[in-house]
């Protein structure tokens, strides 16, 4: 790992923005730009010190996401979801389990809810098998998996479940992943076929786990907060590329039938600079409610409802005003979005796809609006 891990994530993403035809070709991150991110330590980010991470702050591995998402945002979100998920797999996860997985240095886990597969007790373990899309990294993955639900039990309710990952050997890649935006993510299908497996690669990132990581710990039992503020990472780091290419651009082009420089046109001024506006204060958002978290996880492994719905709020926010912002500079620059390589028209199409991601959804809003005003009891989910 290397001493700085925020210079090594922006470099490699500004080679990856270099790259990014590769990437959009291969549908994935290349595999020596994954191994890389690998070794700089930037898959152990919020992994505590004393299990071999870099034990950096929310804010921290917020900020590089954001930094990384400026230059390529399909690799900067398989670095900030895949950071999240090894620390909370790892926080809820059999020892057995954990040592395993980290004596790779590039360990990485891709899974998904994205359908269920079954999980069978038999045995001292469980029968598994199942088929999920939207497998972030799989190709760069280690251990993979996904949601799992043991079988109805009578009187009916809602079933129990639990997330389970595989050694990749154990499973196979359905290159699924043929969209607009997000291209390089490699967000294909993992399908495990039906075998027995030990109990201790099943988790439960519901509850919080009985050993103690200190701030680490709060990735389980505490909502998605991970998954959405990765979101809003990205979201912010491509809003921010927009508006800079946008600054550079109204300086030299000049408006329709004008000889003068966009940026001398009273209207681009103030839409630039309420956008300027807006991402300023959707970044401080998220920055100030993960401090927030921050501080209490340091005091507790389980965060107030106030405090996560703070969160979910700020990660939603930003996510939908990134877009806004994103299509607000589209609409300044006018025809310069329309070229396939540009990264106007790349940043907006982005957007469009990473802002449907269920951790920042609609639905979302409603339950979180649902459980500030005490119409439903508090879950797992926000």
């Amino acid at each position: 790992m290397v001493e700085d891990v925020y210079t090594a994530g922006v470099m490699l993403a500004k080679e990856a923005d270099a790259r990014r035809a590769e990437l959009d070709r291969g549908r994935r991150v290349p595999d020596d730009l994954f191994r890389r991110a690998g070794d700089a330590g930037l898959f152990r980010q919020l992994l505590c010190k004393e299990l071999g991470g870099l034990g950096r702050s929310s804010v921290e591995w917020f900020q590089t996401g954001v930094d990384m998402a400026r230059w390529e945002p399909s690799f900067a979100w398989v670095v900030a979801q895949g950071a999240g998920d090894v620390a909370t797999y790892v926080a809820a996860g059999d020892p057995t389990f954990t040592s395993a997985f980290l004596a790779d240095q590039g360990a990485y886990l891709a899974g998904s809810d994205n359908t269920a597969g079954t999980l069978v007790p038999e045995g001292d373990g469980f029968l598994f098998a199942g088929r999920w899309g939207f497998c972030s990294g799989c190709h760069g993955a280690t251990w993979v998996g996904g949601k799992g639900v043991f079988p109805q039990q009578e009187g009916g309710g809602v079933p129990e479940w639990r997330y389970v990952l595989v050694p990749i050997d154990r499973a196979r890649i359905e290159e699924t992943w043929d969209v607009m935006g997000m291209i390089g993510t490699g967000s294909h299908t993992v399908v495990v076929e039906s075998q027995h497996i030990p109990a201790a690669w099943t988790f439960n990132i519901r509850k919080p786990a009985s050993r103690d990581f200190g701030p680490m710990s709060v990735t389980v039992g505490n909502g998605y907060w991970p998954i959405a503020t990765a979101v809003a990472a990205v979201q912010l780091g491509m809003s921010r590329r927009a508006l800079d290419a946008a600054a550079d651009l109204v300086k030299v082009k000049p408006g329709v039938m004008r000889t003068r420089p966009l940026i001398e046109n009273a209207h681009v001024q103030r839409q630039l600079m309420q956008a300027e506006g807006a991402w300023m204060a959707s970044h401080a958002g998220v920055e100030q409610a993960l401090t927030r978290m921050w501080r209490e996880a340091e005091q507790s492994r389980r965060l107030s409802l106030e405090t996560r719905l703070a969160l979910f709020t700020a990660n939603a926010h930003a996510s939908a005003m990134a877009t806004k912002i994103i299509e607000s500079v589209c609409d300044v620059v006018g025809t310069s979005v329309a070229p396939a390589r540009g990264i106007f028209g790349a940043c907006l199409r982005d957007a469009r796809t990473i802002g449907s991601h269920a951790a920042v959804s609609g639905p979302g809003l409603e339950m979180a609006a649902q459980l500030r005003a005490g119409l439903i009891e508090d879950g797992f989910w926000i």
